[in-house]
């Protein structure tokens, strides 16, 4: 960090990005504004928001003291209807882990530890190969008869997370189908009326959960809510509610989109080039996170002073964002920069500092998982011919929509 005065700073230059979701691949889009300058501005909600893109700055980003990312600090014109950031309740309310900074994150990291331990990671391991098995089985069905098409993406990637978090929260079982249609609009949809619908339903769906438990099988759900009965309480029914919220979002969306894209990186290349190992799968994985960051700008921060990033202001309380989808790359990466021997080198997908990942290990396994087993069931899976690959993305999520494969 410099110690020069602001009036010796430069100004981030303006740029755009798509802030707005629809069927569109967002990641040329946002290697070509990195490339304007190592800070970027862009035009945000009638306003500003800053987004840090040269990899040696946005280590800084993370891991600067100076810059918060409590809800508190959300600024009231970034709280609009069918925003993200509006789904955070006040603080008051409880944090998520996300949103917080202090001794609030370490007290919720630490009670979210024992939940993704490593016992617990293997443990759900097995029964994460269990579903992959029975989804394996149904997509098999799916792609009978020679050159019958599949859509990868629905009729199986998503379907692993979503059914392995259901299971791992304790839901019922009729909540799967519930929450695919809600968070497909939530984080989705560019009708925001639509978007602002979909937060208080997912909001409300599981509020009645945590409120309503005998529906509820043994999970974390009811661990948590152990957690907070009684004077003693280690946790509020309110923190139990939010932080569900959270991993649903982050154990379901975030690694159905890592297996889609793994696959696609397989299947589009000839038998030979795809993994075949365990260890090969493994490194396969680490460069589709470097390559196909589901966050490619994952979460806000805010500074709590002006602050200077390579000669660059960022003003006290600004938005700020760090592009972990060109900090990935080197300088002239292009965007479909896939290299398996690349083996995901150095990327920054799970964050750095004492904001990383708290579920990395659990998502990297699930993911080894079902990649391992489509490829060994469907070794000779193609991407179809007569149907394109569809993407799904803004600026700060993107997902694959459609991974049309012929699976014989």
């Amino acid at each position: 960090m410099s110690t020069t005065t602001n009036t010796e700073l430069t100004e981030a230059p303006e740029t755009n990005m798509p802030v707005d979701p629809g069927l569109f691949d967002c990641m040329p889009d946002l290697i070509a504004a990195a490339r304007v300058a190592p800070v970027v501005r862009i035009p945000y909600l009638g306003r500003h928001a800053w987004v840090v893109c040269d990899r040696e700055l946005v280590k800084q980003a993370l891991t600067h003291p100076k810059m918060g990312k409590d809800i508190a600090l959300v600024p009231e014109w970034m709280r609009q209807p069918g925003l993200m950031v509006t789904a955070q309740p006040d603080p008051e309310y409880a944090r998520a882990m996300i949103m917080s900074d202090g001794e609030n994150h370490a007290r919720i990291r630490r009670i979210h530890a024992p939940v993704l331990s490593p016992r617990n990671t293997e443990r759900w391991g097995e029964r994460v190969a269990d579903k992959v098995e029975g989804f394996l089985d149904e997509l098999s069905r799916a792609g009978s008869g020679g050159s019958t098409e599949v859509n990868v993406v629905t009729n199986y990637t998503h379907k692993i997370p979503l059914a392995f978090i259901s299971e791992m929260l304790g839901l019922p079982p009729e909540a799967e189908h519930r929450l695919r249609g809600i968070t497909d609009i939530m984080l989705y949809s560019s009708d925001y009326a639509a978007r602002r619908e979909a937060i208080g339903g997912l909001f409300g769906a599981v509020e009645d959960w945590v409120r309503n438990p005998a529906d509820l099988r043994d999970g974390v759900i009811t661990g948590l809510l152990a957690a907070s009965d009684g004077p003693d309480a280690a946790v509020t029914e309110g923190e139990v509610i939010v932080w569900t919220l959270g991993m649903i979002i982050t154990g379901y969306e975030t690694t159905g989109s890592l297996i889609s894209t793994s696959l696609y990186e397989a299947i589009r290349r000839p038998p030979h080039e795809r993994p075949k190992t365990d260890e090969d799968i493994t490194a396969w994985i680490e460069e589709t996170l470097r390559v196909h960051p589901p966050f490619p700008h994952p979460t806000w921060r805010f500074p709590l002073e002006d602050i200077e990033l390579g000669g660059y202001l960022i003003p006290k309380g600004a938005p700020v964002q760090v592009s972990i989808a060109a900090a990935n790359r080197k300088p002239g990466e292009g965007a479909d920069s896939f290299d398996a021997e690349r083996r995901g080198h150095g990327h920054l997908s799970f964050g750095l500092g004492m904001h990383y990942c708290i579920g990395a290990p659990l998502v990297r396994l699930e993911a080894q998982i079902a990649v391992r087993g489509f490829l060994r069931r469907f070794p000779q899976a193609r991407l179809s011919a007569e149907t394109a690959v569809q993407w799904e993305s803004e600026w700060m999520i993107r997902r694959m929509s459609v991974l049309p494969a012929v699976l014989s």
